[in-house]
């Protein structure tokens, strides 16, 4: 009987790099490449799974790359009509690369039954649609979340948080870590004033969405100045990291000042707790939904796709490419393997058999998504054409430039409507 430990190592030595060889690429009748990023413990699992797929789906090699670089590759080979058959997406970028057509709708796989939605949670395939059609498939659910050092909470004798924390409270008590820490350049806070989805979440509290439903600015320059008003004088008492650290947080867990052992906590997704348990072995984790702007107010949280595959325009076998989509999403042995790493599982009977080999961390992330359902909000609308070139060219330079004090807060709230506005219009055709 082949175990998991086996599948895993088996992914290790005959993974994308080996079945790549020339060999195997000249008896295969179909090549295909994924692209993907992730830490090691990914790369590991997502090197298992293809050598799962090209055992069982002869004639077919699917070889996946993760790279740090994964946007940049990404946009660099979408211009240059070469993108790789299939690649991983978020729910940010899933409906621009739509909305710019570079991406296959999985609709006519879905009904010829390619991909099987049989045993998919209710309300899975609304996630990935976008105008009407399925541009992806999500790999698993996810929320925002907050995890954290439980020691770090303890030695500075401050409850761990919980949902009804609200964002006043969040500063005063990173502040009262920082200090009760003892370490240099540890912070109880990470700087975020450059987090889209963060600020995703600030306004949902607030009854508003980042994007509007006709793909327009859901927020004015009063509502991003109150945002950088926050993290500003957060940063100024000294309660979260300074520019220097926070700039190199690509937001992940890998770059994380949680990471580095800078800080006490990151606000990132809950699916990455498996992800830090692995980075940070040595340390017993939280995990808590964000704090909010009103004890028992709106929670910000909704349930998302935490990430997806789909089928790039120039796929050269857009039917294969549904196929390994399917087996991410549906196979028994390839979800043993994926456990939640991206997410829980969508597939019901999947997800059951994965939650009884899970280790206590893994279990902590399906517990969360279960314990949150009572306030979770609706799924805001998908992002237009130009949300990445926000998120990565407008928002992460505006918040790096306000920390290190290029910026102050009234001209980096008019300069985030501004060129965010501006991105817009050109991405639309308008400019």
């Amino acid at each position: 009987m082949t175990t998991r430990r086996d599948v895993l190592k088996m992914g290790l030595l005959t993974g994308a790099g080996a079945l790549c060889s020339p060999l195997s690429a000249w008896a295969a009748d179909i090549n295909m490449r994924m692209f993907y990023w992730g830490a090691p413990d990914r790369v590991k699992r997502t090197d298992a799974v293809d050598a799962l797929f090209n055992k069982t789906h002869p004639g077919i090699v699917v070889a996946s790359s993760a790279s740090a670089d994964h946007w940049a590759k990404l946009n660099t080979s979408m211009a240059g009509g070469n993108m790789p058959d299939i690649v991983q997406l978020e729910p940010n970028t899933l409906p621009d690369y739509a909305r710019r057509r570079a991406l296959i709708s999985l609709d006519d796989y879905i009904a010829k039954g390619v991909i099987r939605t049989a045993d998919l949670d209710k309300g899975v395939l609304d996630l990935c649609k976008v105008d009407g059609k399925m541009a992806g498939m999500a790999l698993g659910l996810n929320s925002f979340a907050m995890i954290y050092d439980k020691a770090a909470y303890a030695k500075a004798g401050i409850p761990e948080p919980k949902y009804g924390l609200t964002w006043d409270e969040f500063a005063r008590q990173a502040v009262e870590i920082t200090k009760a820490s003892g370490k240099n350049r540890y912070w109880g806070a990470p700087y975020l004033a450059r987090a889209n989805y963060i600020l995703v979440a600030w306004l949902a509290q607030r009854g508003k969405n980042f994007f509007t439903e006709d793909q327009q600015l859901g927020f004015n320059v009063d509502d991003v100045r109150e945002f950088y008003t926050y993290w500003d004088k957060l940063l100024k008492a000294g309660g979260c990291t300074p520019g220097d650290l926070s700039a190199k947080n690509m937001l992940n867990p890998d770059s994380s000042e949680m990471n580095s052992r800078n800080c006490s906590c990151a606000l990132l997704f809950s699916s990455q707790l498996t992800a830090f348990h692995s980075l940070l072995p040595d340390v017993k984790l939280g995990i808590a939904p964000l704090p909010v702007t009103q004890p028992n107010g709106p929670s910000g949280l909704f349930y998302r796709p935490a990430l997806s595959l789909a089928i790039s325009k120039d796929a050269k076998n857009p039917e294969a490419a549904a196929k390994y989509i399917d087996y991410f999403v549906n196979d028994m042995d390839a979800g043993k393997v994926l456990e939640v790493e991206r997410g829980i599982p969508p597939n019901v009977k999947v997800r059951a058999e994965v939650y009884k080999q899970l280790n206590e961390y893994e279990k902590m992330s399906v517990d969360f998504i279960n314990t949150i359902q009572p306030i979770v909000m609706k799924y805001p609308p998908a992002s237009p054409a130009g949300a990445i070139e926000i998120d990565v060219g407008v928002m992460r330079p505006i918040g790096e430039q306000l920390a290190y004090g290029k910026l102050n807060v009234a001209d980096a709230a008019k300069k985030m409507v501004d060129d965010s506005t501006r991105v817009l219009r050109r991405a639309s055709g308008k400019a």
